[in-house]
């Protein structure tokens, strides 16, 4: 029987590093959705994620695809944006390989993915990782993310932002709360 290590602790820093390029290369490609969306629906970087920062990214896209239909005209945009939102989503895919499944050695050191499945049976998948294997996901994702910005660029589809700052501290559940009980007091 095979004993994998699993402790991320023992995994090395090249491969540790690796992974935080991944992770911050799909931070910021979700952060490009999030500005496409506001972009299609014509609203302030504010109100863009007001709507979409706790959105699921299949509800990011499916909300992107409509708001550009809404707001593109032309046809062979839509179908360049439908390529590029695809793109989006093979790339994230890559990225649950590093961030949503165990990584660990075997006893020769070899690094890899475990990836299980449940849909319909259980199905578990021993993936081989390299550093470089790695980085070029993180690179599709990066890329993927481009792709969408100089869309985005090139159909004017960039959120605005606020003229002036807007103080919404005195909004604030807490403070709102506070003068409610200012008030029941009669100050």
């Amino acid at each position: 029987m095979i004993e994998y290590d699993y402790d991320p602790h023992n995994l090395p820093q090249d491969i540790l590093a690796a992974i935080g390029f991944v992770a911050t290369c799909s931070s910021q490609t979700e952060g490009i959705v999030e500005m496409a969306i506001g972009g299609c629906l014509g609203v302030t970087v504010e109100y863009a994620a007001a709507v979409t920062t706790h959105m699921n990214a299949p509800m990011r896209d499916q909300t992107l695809r409509a708001a550009a239909e809404i707001r593109l005209d032309d046809l062979d945009a839509l179908d360049e944006l439908d390529r590029i939102l695809d793109a989006v989503n093979a790339a994230f895919s890559k990225r649950n390989l590093y961030l949503h499944k165990m990584i660990g050695t075997d006893p020769q050191g070899k690094i890899f993915s475990t990836s299980i499945t449940a849909r319909g049976s259980v199905d578990v998948e021993i993936i081989p990782l390299t550093v470089a294997s790695i980085l070029k996901d993180g690179m599709a994702i990066y890329e993927a993310g481009m792709n969408l910005m100089s869309f985005m660029g090139r159909h004017k589809l960039s959120p605005k932002f606020p003229t002036a700052h807007r103080s919404r501290a005195h909004k604030r559940k807490a403070a709102r709360k506070k003068r409610r009980e200012k008030l029941l007091r009669g100050k």
